[in-house]
């Protein structure tokens, strides 16, 4: 019987039409998220009781999702943070949750990098100045003389790192888990995430979001950053108080922060309204190569996940399970 998959993401497809074929090839009935905005699973039910698998982007997937529709055993996310997923939820109800890997992490550096050069060079603010026929060129700081910190050392976090070899800034980490030869070889050393705050002059927050790094960058360890530095996060928002760290540019105390992720998606509340603040409307991700790259991913995961149910061969139905392992979070 042929498989149906929604395409819930509204933006599938739009770098190339190579994802949409493939599942065509392989003879998967598609339903598209055609609202032009993020699915809701109440307001788009009759879409979700139709389908095997769904192509997910940011929409939430609580509990009561997968005890509504048991139809859905597949769940194929472009992207890696899964915050809005109830994995436990998706596990007792049998259906498996796949991410892109670390297919995001070299266009989300790229960002930070970039990010990074035009806070210290406050480029941003002299563009806003000359579009008003005001002409007033402020003095930066080289990346090469800061301290850069580094909140995560996971895929992310490192090809960050090694973007920031050839520019010779001392590095420093704070990292759960910590690949003590990589440390070695790009010359990062330890920290404590508060000395991290207090020693750095750029901080980069690369956490994915749990139970325990929720609101980890508090207000009291925003107030351990030195006056004058400044700090990026393309992570997830919830990781940090954003209200402390929007207070904190307020009074002058940062001197610019570089924001892609939001309380509320679509949403930039509290930094809407501030000056030295770059924002961006999540697009960490979202260049043409990546794109491709995730989009080519979530597809043959699912293309995967369902060939398993056709194989009869032991080494065959070893290597699908190797590969579903290594592409999902339960």
């Amino acid at each position: 019987m042929k498989k149906t998959v929604l395409i819930a993401i509204d933006e599938f497809a739009k770098a190339s039409d190579y994802p949409i074929r493939l599942l065509k090839e392989y003879g998967f009935h598609l339903v598209w998220n055609d609202t032009g905005k993020p699915l809701h699973y109440v307001e788009s039910s009759s879409l979700y009781e139709k389908v095997d698998y769904v192509i997910a982007g940011l929409e939430g997937y609580p509990s009561v999702f997968f005890e509504r529709f048991p139809n859905v055993n597949a769940i194929s996310r472009i992207g890696v943070g899964t915050d809005a997923i109830n994995i436990k939820a998706a596990t007792n109800q049998n259906v498996k949750i796949f991410i892109t890997s670390d297919k995001p992490s070299v266009a989300v550096s790229e960002l930070c990098i970039s990010n990074m050069i035009a806070l210290l060079r406050r480029t941003y603010e002299m563009s806003n100045d000359l579009k008003q026929s005001i002409w007033n060129p402020i003095q930066g700081r080289d990346l090469r003389s800061c301290t850069v910190g580094i909140v995560g050392m996971g895929s992310i976090g490192k090809e960050v790192i090694k973007r920031l070899g050839p520019f010779g800034s001392k590095v420093i980490a704070y990292s759960r888990t910590w690949d003590e030869r990589f440390a070695r070889d790009n010359d990062v050393e330890r920290k404590s995430i508060e000395d991290v705050f207090r020693e750095s002059d750029v901080i980069t927050v690369h956490l994915p979001l749990t139970p325990e790094t929720k609101g980890i960058v508090s207000k009291e360890l925003i107030s351990k950053i030195t006056k004058g530095s400044v700090l990026l996060n393309t992570s997830r928002a919830g990781v940090i108080d954003n209200a402390a760290l929007a207070e904190a540019v307020t009074a002058n105390r940062l001197a610019g922060v570089a924001i892609d992720v939001f309380d509320e998606e679509r949403d930039p509340h509290p930094y809407g309204n501030l000056d030295r603040v770059i924002l961006t409307p999540h697009i960490g991700s979202h260049t043409l190569e990546t794109r491709k790259d995730m989009e080519e991913m979530a597809v043959k995961n699912l293309i995967v996940f369902d060939s398993l149910s056709k194989a009869h061969d032991p080494t065959e139905i070893g290597e699908i399970l190797s590969y579903i392992d290594n592409h999902s979070v339960n």
